[in-house]
């Protein structure tokens, strides 16, 4: 939808964005799309992200030796390694966003897999069959261990939601700061507001989660406290879907670690080369083409200029 570049004629709208397109793949409107109306939308799902992962996490060591009924050390290793593989997998849901799909689609499609692993695991709660018995209340026999397929069922819910969370974090501040136009000041300070607004909602929805859903959990039972986490991450992707019509999408320029590879591959092939006396040597520039560029360049284009030779790393 965003990956391909629209073609302009003369009698186009002036007042649109040079490096951004609507949800048609026509140059983007600066009035009718992007900014807060668009910018608020994508913090609504982070707030819903925050609050589920979260709420998840914050008391599901009491659950794992309460209900499941593992040892201490085992639950607070499901736990570590449920919040460590949400974070790390950041790092897969950034190279599918900037290299494949684009940050509007990763944000769709794994905020979607997070919210059917929330719902595996508030089913897995609720049905019987998916946990052990409770222990006895004299306390006559061993509590009965989760068999392997009811842990197997709550790994899945666990991992389908780390999934998606590592997914949709990677790509919505990003997707949010594509909403201002950079070059305008205007836009320019309201994207930093956004971001302030970011980390706030950020916090909102942690305290949210170690507060609300904890007593929702503790006095109305789990499947209440994980299915509001269910609704409150399908609510965030509603809303998300929502805003498609104001959204800015901004073209793929391939993933950051893909860029830095290529850098690390050529410096260890050039490494005998000798660095030559003049620096302007240093850079691969088609002067033509820079020359034709500053030539025809207007208000509303960017340049960008080349980084200044240093010594240092030599």
């Amino acid at each position: 939808m965003v990956g391909l570049l629209p073609e302009t004629n003369a009698g186009a709208e002036t007042d649109v964005l040079l490096d951004a397109w609507d949800f048609k793949g026509r140059p983007a409107p600066r009035a009718s799309t992007g900014r807060w109306g668009a910018a608020a939308m994508i913090l609504v799902a982070e707030l819903n992200e925050r609050l589920t992962t979260l709420g998840i996490a914050v008391n599901l060591v009491t659950y794992l030796t309460a209900t499941m009924h593992l040892g201490n050390a085992e639950s607070a290793n499901v736990v570590t390694n449920f919040m460590g593989t949400s974070f790390m997998l950041c790092l897969l849901g950034g190279f599918v966003a900037d290299s494949f799909l684009g940050r509007y689609l990763t944000i769709a499609i794994f905020t979607a897999v997070q919210a059917s692993g929330v719902t595996i695991l508030t089913i897995s709660t609720a049905a019987p069959g998916l946990r052990p018995a409770a222990c006895a209340a004299n306390g006559a026999a061993a509590c009965e261990r989760a068999s392997g397929a009811q842990l197997g069922v709550l790994y899945l819910a666990l991992y389908l939601t780390a999934l998606g969370t590592g997914g949709l974090k990677s790509s919505v501040s990003g997707f949010g700061s594509d909403q201002f136009d950079e070059t305008d000041r205007a836009e320019k300070n309201q994207m930093m507001r956004f971001f302030n607004w970011f980390f706030f909602f950020i916090s909102l929805g942690s305290l949210l989660a170690v507060t609300v859903l904890v007593y929702v959990q503790d006095n109305l039972g789990r499947p209440w406290g994980y299915g509001a986490c269910a609704a409150a991450i399908a609510a965030g992707l509603v809303v998300f879907l929502a805003g498609t019509r104001r959204y800015r999408f901004k073209k793929l320029v391939g993933s950051p670690l893909t860029q830095i590879a290529a850098v690390v591959v050529a410096a260890w092939r050039k490494r005998r080369l000798e660095l030559p006396a003049d620096p302007a040597m240093l850079y691969d520039i088609d002067i033509g083409k820079v020359a034709a560029a500053e030539e025809g360049s207007t208000k509303k284009s960017k340049r960008k200029e080349r980084l200044p030779h240093t010594e240092q790393f030599r």
